[in-house]
């Protein structure tokens, strides 16, 4: 792991943040699909980050890892329930207006479907995504390890589903693999 302070903060990349952009190169994936699907990330990012800032919160790091870009807030909550549920929801947001924009302006663009994708993804309920970390606040962890089992059984279906039609992504099991160790690795 490589980190710089800046501020405050502490910027960081990981080892498996190169890794995963080369495998995903490797398996076939065009330069501009990445360069468009990580500009949404880090739009995706900015959302969480404007909506901290806004409520008086630093991020005490910021990440760039084989899963994506990880925002460390500081600890504990803000002062109010509301403020770290907007936080949470904020990146899915993002990604959600500019694919709404985006389709007003050029129609169903790979940027509308990146963000679309991306913000749908994101709202999942895994502890590692910001639809299990919401929902987590919003039922103080109650009946989260079945939502989370039955998502990872419908997931399993899809990818295999999508297996047997040949048409399964590379970054989708990468993602899969890395929630599912989370989740089981936590539960242990």
């Amino acid at each position: 792991m490589f980190r710089i302070s800046v501020g405050d903060v502490q910027l960081g990349i990981s080892f498996s943040f190169p890794a995963v952009i080369a495998l995903v190169l490797l398996t076939g994936c065009d330069e501009g699909s990445l360069l468009t699907a990580l500009l949404c990330c880090c739009l995706h990012e900015c959302g969480h980050l404007f909506f901290m800032l806004i409520f008086g919160r630093r991020p005490e790091a910021v990440t760039l890892y084989g899963g994506g870009i990880r925002i460390t807030p500081q600890k504990g909550r803000i002062d109010s329930f509301g403020k770290d549920l907007a936080i949470l929801l904020a990146g899915c947001g993002v990604n959600f207006l500019l694919a709404w924009v985006g389709l007003l302006m050029h129609g169903m663009t790979s940027f509308v479907q990146i963000n679309l994708l991306l913000g749908a993804f994101n709202l999942l309920p895994f502890r590692y995504f910001d639809g299990g970390r919401a929902l987590e606040l919003l039922t103080d962890g109650k009946g989260l390890r079945a939502v989370r089992f039955t998502f990872i059984i419908l997931t399993a279906i899809l990818i295999i589903f999508m297996a047997m039609r040949g048409s399964v992504s590379i970054s989708l099991l990468i993602t899969f693999a890395f929630a599912l160790t989370a989740e089981t690795a936590d539960n242990t």
